[in-house]
């Protein structure tokens, strides 16, 4: 149950994750420009060849490149697959390693889209997802992935069930807010990324995206049904990272959004916010308690189910970005320009550690303790004791 990989809505994650979708629908403007200056005789050839109709968004079908280094390209999320580690990145690089974080090895990947989250159930059993609404799936412990969804049919998927609410409740606000909602998904297309992702059992996953996008499956991700009628957020912020604390899922988002569901994720209710600043991770603190962190070193500690929460100091101006807490029950925060901070207490206070080379986007602790960075940078592992 991994939710890793939050990155600055105000910084790379907004020119990494938001950015990639729209410079697909230019290079379709462009390509459409120039069809319009090709002479009718070839537009006409090029018909009855087929090939007029090109896919719109090739980075869905075309496989990952190989690459020669993969473990230096920017990487955003990681999980572990019992004592395997897996991590995902731009251009569709899933990379794993089988040794602690020392080596490792690119993974088969059906596409070249930015991946922004993964999570594992079992160690066999996992799904990544990102850009243009994709979910990826594995049942080998990440050495091969196959595509189980995309945003075309997760917009249909949004349309549908928006429409089936509208018609059961013609006169009901909320329900003509959904149907416009959905018909706005639709018009842009698969332009939108996920970002976490909750990994229940084998057959039971619930992915979390750019402006309330939900969608879960109850059957490996056979059949997959649109969950965002069943978040309540009536403004739909970015929701960037979901986690288990307590018998309750609870998502961190975009202004200060903090939802919980207390029914396994069938429905969210949205909980006072901490403040309106974005909150890109929230944490099980253990002991009963909640951490939500974000922008400008923003970071909340909750004790009552996230009914109120507290500030809690952390000597950080840069945006916090991923958190972990340790096989220990100790807690590590981290943030986009490589400063670590570990908390002994269930969050209630934190101290700077030993900082990293590069922004960091996500981290994970090994089968022998080590623990391991990702972001700008690619990979560093290092041992548990340099950050005590």
């Amino acid at each position: 149950m991994e939710s890793k990989g939050s990155i600055s809505f105000l910084n790379t994650r907004n020119k990494k994750l938001f950015e990639a979708g729209f410079r697909v629908l230019q290079r379709r403007r462009l390509t459409d420009k120039k069809l319009l200056c090709l002479p009718l005789v070839f537009l006409i050839s090029m018909a009855g060849t087929g090939l007029a109709k090109a896919d719109p968004f090739p980075l869905l079908s075309e496989a990952a490149i190989p690459v020669r280094l993969p473990q230096n390209v920017l990487l955003i999320g990681i999980a572990n697959a019992g004592p395997r580690l897996v991590a995902v990145g731009e251009h569709g690089v899933i990379i794993y390693s089988d040794d602690n974080g020392q080596s490792w090895h690119q993974a088969e990947v059906p596409v070249r889209v930015t991946l922004t989250c993964i999570a594992f159930a079992t160690p066999e059993i996992g799904w990544a997802a990102g850009d243009y609404g994709v979910v990826l799936h594995t049942q080998d412990g990440g050495l091969t992935w196959q595509t189980q969804i995309t945003g075309t049919q997760v917009n249909q998927l949004m349309l549908a069930d928006a429409t089936q609410f509208a018609t059961a409740n013609p006169t009901a606000d909320s329900a003509q807010r959904a149907l416009r909602r959905a018909n706005i998904f639709m018009g842009a297309g698969p332009d939108k990324p996920f970002l976490s992702i909750i990994a229940t059992s084998p057959q039971s996953a619930e992915i979390f995206g750019a402006y309330r996008m939900t969608i879960l499956t109850s059957d490996a991700g056979k059949t997959w049904a649109d969950g965002s009628l069943q978040v309540g957020d009536p403004v739909s912020h970015n929701l960037y990272d979901a986690i288990w604390a307590d018998g309750a899922l609870y998502i961190a988002g975009e202004s200060g959004t903090v939802l919980r569901s207390a029914d396994g994720g069938k429905n969210f209710t949205l909980l006072p916010a901490p403040s309106g600043t974005t909150l890109f991770g929230v944490l099980d603190a253990g002991g009963g308690a909640v951490l939500a962190y974000g922008v400008a070193g923003a970071l909340f500690r909750s004790t009552d189910n996230g009914q109120s929460w507290s500030p809690v100091n952390i000597a950080v101006q840069s945006n916090l970005t991923s958190g972990l807490v340790l096989k220990s029950g100790n807690i590590l925060l981290a943030s986009e320009t490589g400063g670590v901070y570990l908390s002994t207490d269930h969050g209630a206070s934190f101290s700077a550690v030993a900082s990293q080379p590069m922004g960091i986007f996500g981290l994970a602790q090994a089968a022998n303790g080590d623990i391991v960075f990702i972001g700008t940078s690619g990979v560093r592992a290092v041992p548990l004791s340099s950050l005590n």
